[in-house]
């Protein structure tokens, strides 16, 4: 059967690539060699943030995909636990705090809605370490269960003909100037007009019998997970230098970065990050790198000493040498288009992914972030 697209991936970029091709018209099918989410969205918390953005394209596309968020629910439903819950970044000492209000103002001058608290953050969270000296609160800032999004999408896109052909490897892709076809496990053909590629760590798997490579890399992170109790999280929680490890580039190989970033779940368990490390493809999990996320995480919010640890994880991030993420098409016909390298801001950025792949797609062309974001930007 011919397809107008296949998305290759069915994490949260290939979710959302399908349902805008699917909401532009097209006939579509999803592919991906594991279940349903089998990926780095299985294993990361969910965060839809602004407030970790320095500016430039990443803020604006983060703007632009929280707005998406809030269409996606009020048309969907929300059986995600999508919480537009805000955000409240933490400084300590006076110069975390001056760097954080400029921080804010800066925020504040591309239409954020944020705010500067030098006291009186305690209506915001008040099991705050007496350490911390200002706060910036960043009130649009969300929250959401990345598999349940999938799961939702897939539903939706099932039940309106969609098919699914999930733990199948990708044996080949033969592209031409009339179009693609791709070879599944057992033989199986697909024939289609485009694919979308939204493979994160793994898209050079796929890439490489076409002699094609895109410069993502995949970047380890662990996330600790707290019993239910009596600690209060109302918002994300973030340290100050939180930002600086999301968006480090500097491809240091020497060690493992952690900052604190704690938020709690519908279930009322309490999520600690993060640590960021390059480990190949290797998901084992540290507890070494468990203890020191935990103890970034106490020092901003004692209380947490009081929880047991449940269990702790570890996902694979799709790293870009700039910081910013992979968008459009590879080779030489325009068939193949790319979504990848959007490191920790995969779950913020994917619908405003899904629109610019199928703008690619349904308008043969590139998208107003081409020059940015081209895949191949990086080669010599």
């Amino acid at each position: 059967m011919a397809y107008d697209a296949v998305v290759i991936g069915s994490g949260i970029i290939g979710s959302f690539t399908a349902l805008s091709l699917y909401q532009r018209g097209l006939n579509v099918a999803v592919v991906d060699r594991g279940g349903l989410a089998p990926g780095t969205s299985r294993s990361s918390d969910g965060n839809l943030l602004c407030s970790d953005k320095s500016g430039g394209p990443l803020l604006e596309l983060s703007r632009r995909s929280l707005t998406l968020w809030d269409a996606f629910v009020a048309e969907h439903g929300n059986d995600c636990e999508y919480d537009p819950k805000g955000s409240t970044v933490v400084a300590r000492g006076d110069e975390q705090a001056r760097d954080l209000a400029a921080h804010v103002e800066a925020h504040r001058s591309a239409g954020i809605d944020c705010e500067f608290l030098d006291g009186g953050w305690a209506r915001l969270e008040r099991e705050l370490a007496p350490e911390v000296t200002a706060v910036g609160h960043w009130r649009h800032d969300a929250q959401v269960q990345p598999m349940l999004a999938c799961y939702q999408i897939a539903r939706l896109l099932r039940a309106r003909g969609v098919p699914y052909h999930l733990y199948r490897d990708v044996t080949s892709i033969e592209e031409s100037d009339a179009g693609v076809r791709i070879g599944l496990e057992g033989g199986e053909t697909l024939d289609c007009g485009h694919v979308g590629l939204c493979t994160g760590v793994w898209t050079n798997d796929l890439l490489a019998p076409l002699s094609l490579s895109v410069a993502v890399r995949p970047r380890k992170g662990h996330i600790c997970v707290l019993e239910r109790g009596d600690v209060t999280v109302n918002s994300k929680i973030a340290d100050f230098g939180y930002n600086a490890t999301a968006e480090d580039t500097s491809g240091d190989d020497s060690g493992v970065q952690t900052a604190a970033i704690i938020e709690s779940t519908r279930s009322g368990t309490i999520l600690c990050g993060s640590s960021r490390e390059f480990s190949g493809f290797d998901r084992a999990v540290s507890s070494e790198t468990l203890r020191r996320v935990l103890a970034d995480c106490i020092e901003i919010v004692p209380a947490l000493a009081r929880l047991r640890v449940i269990r702790g994880y570890a996902g694979l991030r799709p790293f870009s040498p700039d910081g910013l993420p992979m968008i459009g098409p590879v080779g030489s016909t325009g068939r193949l288009i790319v979504a990848t390298g959007h490191e920790g801001a995969g779950h913020g950025l994917a619908p405003v992914t899904g629109d610019l792949v199928a703008r690619c797609i349904v308008d043969r062309d590139t998208h107003p972030f081409d020059g940015v974001l081209h895949p191949q930007r990086f080669a010599s």
